[in-house]
């Protein structure tokens, strides 16, 4: 059996500290050289050096673990987004605890209860209530928390998030210069997330400014979708069809493509998309690209920045999203 690499070993052959060693491997870096730094790193390569994270933290009493909470998994958007946190917190010494709310309010409050109970340092969280009270027992544990996608009400904690009414109201000032004489929104249930509520009255203004008509549908999971558009189709207006977010509009598509509905000539469509997968669907989708991986690698770094260096978070942190334009509209 190979016998375990030391810290006096990588120590000794980079010719500086233990503690040297240790500042290195919490990034703490001070004032060490980016000769030292290049060196150290160098040699816990080439000895394979795999530090203790259980020695680390019980000597510094701290976890390294950082709370991660997403209200679904199955989404697209929190893969990327998880991917993003994850590089950022691995480069920085930190574990990161995934657990998924599925959508639930309630096992939601459960995990978070189940990561305070394990010591985590800090909690990222796509809140599944609009709702702040819902979160205030963290607080009083006096454990940062940092919201991703959706704010809380409210406002406590900070936020990072994309410019949703900006990229709504681009796309559909220049969507609307055409004969489109109805905006359909469709969208998952608005009282449950700040975010759809802010997409769809954006969709309002724009739209009531413009002298056009719109039309809410919410959805769940279980709507059947397809009469729905079938009915919109015998509609005198021609209608253009907004999805709030990724699932949605994925749904959307699958029924107008496999039902040959032609786009943009029958109806139009346009919406969030959480997976940048709209180039390769029909005529190529016009739509708001989320840069979900970057969402999570900003709030990572704020998070590391603040536990780090005491860097203050700032109340709401924007990462821009990418208006594709295509033939859908």
């Amino acid at each position: 059996m190979k016998k375990k690499v030391t810290i006096s070993q990588v120590a000794e052959q980079a010719g500086v500290s233990k503690t040297t060693i240790s500042r290195f491997l919490n990034g703490q870096y001070g004032n060490m050289s980016k000769e030292t730094k290049e060196r150290i790193a160098s040699i816990i390569e080439e000895l394979n050096y795999r530090p203790s994270r259980q020695a680390q933290a019980l000597k510094s009493k701290r976890s390294y673990l950082i709370g991660v909470v997403v209200a679904d998994i199955s989404n697209m958007y929190s893969s990327l987004l998880l991917k993003g946190i994850g590089a950022v917190l691995e480069r920085n010494g930190y574990q990161m605890i995934i657990m998924d709310a599925a959508n639930s309010v309630k096992q939601e409050r459960s995990l978070l209860e189940k990561l305070l109970d394990q010591g985590v340092e800090a909690i990222i969280l796509q809140a599944s209530s609009r709702n702040a009270e819902n979160y205030q027992f963290i607080q009083d544990y006096n454990i940062p928390l940092l919201l991703v996608d959706r704010q809380t009400e409210p406002v406590i904690w900070p936020l990072v998030t994309t410019n949703n009414q900006e990229t709504v109201e681009e796309i559909l000032h220049q969507a609307l210069q055409k004969d489109y004489q109805k905006v359909l929104v469709v969208s998952e249930p608005l009282q449950d997330v700040t975010t759809r509520e802010v997409r769809y009255h954006t969709v309002k203004n724009v739209t009531e400014k413009m002298g056009k008509k719109q039309e809410l549908l919410e959805v769940t999971s279980e709507t059947n979708l397809k009469p729905l558009i079938f009915a919109e189709l015998k509609n005198p207006e021609r209608t253009l069809l907004f999805a709030s977010n990724g699932r949605v509009l994925m749904e959307l598509l699958t029924i107008l493509i496999e039902n040959k509905i032609d786009i943009p000539q029958q109806i139009g469509i346009t919406g969030f998309d959480d997976w940048n997968l709209t180039a390769l669907v029909g005529p190529g989708i016009t739509s708001i690209e989320q840069q979900s991986q970057q969402i999570g690698e900003v709030a990572a770094e704020k998070l590391v920045n603040f536990l780090k260096n005491s860097e203050e978070l700032e109340q709401e942190i924007i990462v821009p999203a990418k208006v594709q334009w295509r033939k859908s509209i």
